[in-house]
């Protein structure tokens, strides 16, 4: 399996994640990571990568699958023999350099090798919380032992009690967190007055009818007095659809009025803001040399340019800042063979917001 092969494959956790549907089970495929498996060591394509049956149970892998056509080593569909296209030189933005896995299967104490997701806001100790998704379970949390943000240690008590995918968390004041999350083709928020621990729902924010597809989970930043939300198609597995990006206005996190479509193609996008209203999106992107997590900017919130490519096979990007002009990116992708997919941590060089 080519480098890019391997790194393609690296993102096919949350693709799989988000295609949850309510009373927790997986929309249009016939077998998905979670599901049960019969054949030991059996691998077989999941859209542009593939999956393994491990311990009784299907899981992203990063193998080649039996009888795949040179050229195209997953088995995703493809036309066998159709030469590649011209790869698109990415320039890299060196803004992150990675630090390694701070959640795996083991800190749920889980077999599942699929924890994917992150989302992350400061307590009131310094210490980070992060939300993510936990196969088989569902939703968790883990706080990091310190404020550095890099080793984490799992709470015992689930935050919805609901099945959800991709939880994007974001602080209303110095006690409420709003949970975003997805749920039966909508984007649905819920409320926490405990800081984060456990939360009621509140009930859908943005509808498949609203976004005109079926809309994966949002980030949103604060510009004067208007919340600037961002989102994408929801990923499926199995599925080779155009990834689109959209935007929409509220002044109350609830209500949102849609905005346009974004010119660039991606997916599950991650927004920050600084002082003078420019923002920076990152978000998961194919760009044929490169595959991963790439970042744009905009000064009035819809027109982006000055795509730059942040980190190689990560996708699911959350940002959170440690102070002036540094910044954690927590990300998911492959930990090892052995404990498949996870959250990583990278460590900012410079601004997270690029000039």
């Amino acid at each position: 399996m080519t480098k890019q092969a391997k790194l393609r494959t690296a993102l096919s956790v949350s693709v799989a994640v988000a295609a949850l549907m309510a009373g927790g089970t997986w929309a249009n495929a016939a077998e998905q990571p979670g599901d049960p498996c019969s054949q030991p060591g059996e691998v077989k394509p999941l859209g542009s990568g593939a999956i393994e049956c491990i311990n009784g149970r299907w899981a992203p892998s990063s193998k080649p699958v039996a009888g795949a056509p040179v050229g195209n080593p997953t088995g995703a569909p493809g036309v066998p023999g159709t030469p590649p296209k011209a790869p698109v030189m990415a320039k890299t933005a060196g803004i992150f350099t990675p630090v390694g896995p701070v959640l795996t299967q083991d800190t749920f104490g889980g077999t599942g090798k699929q924890v994917a997701d992150p989302s992350a806001i400061r307590l009131a100790d310094g210490r980070i919380r992060l939300y993510s998704w936990v196969n088989p379970t569902g939703l968790r949390t883990a706080t990091s032992t310190d404020a550095t943000g890099t080793k984490f240690v799992a709470e015992s008590v689930a935050p919805l009690k609901t099945m959800a995918g991709q939880p994007r968390a974001v602080r209303v004041d110095a006690d409420r967190i709003r949970l975003f999350y997805t749920s039966a083709g909508t984007i649905t928020s819920a409320i926490s007055s405990d800081n984060g621990l456990t939360f009621t729902e509140e009930g859908p924010v943005i509808t498949t009818a609203q976004a005109g597809f079926e809309p994966g989970t949002l980030s949103l930043v604060k510009v004067g007095g208007t919340y600037r939300a961002y989102f994408s198609n929801l990923e499926k597995p199995g599925e080779r659809a155009e990834r689109i990006m959209r935007t929409a206005t509220s002044t109350d996190m609830l209500t949102w009025t849609m905005g346009p479509q974004l010119a660039m193609s991606g997916s599950h996008p991650f927004a920050l803001v600084d002082a003078k209203g420019k923002i920076a999106l990152y978000y998961a992107a194919d760009r044929g040399s490169s595959y991963g997590i790439f970042v744009s900017t905009s000064t009035n919130g819809t027109t982006f340019t000055g795509e730059k490519f942040v980190i190689a096979g990560g996708g699911d990007a959350d940002i959170i800042s440690t102070g002036k002009n540094k910044w954690l990116m927590y990300y998911g992708s492959e930990v090892s063979p052995t404990m498949g997919f996870g959250v990583l941590v990278a460590r900012s060089l410079t601004n997270a917001i690029p000039k």
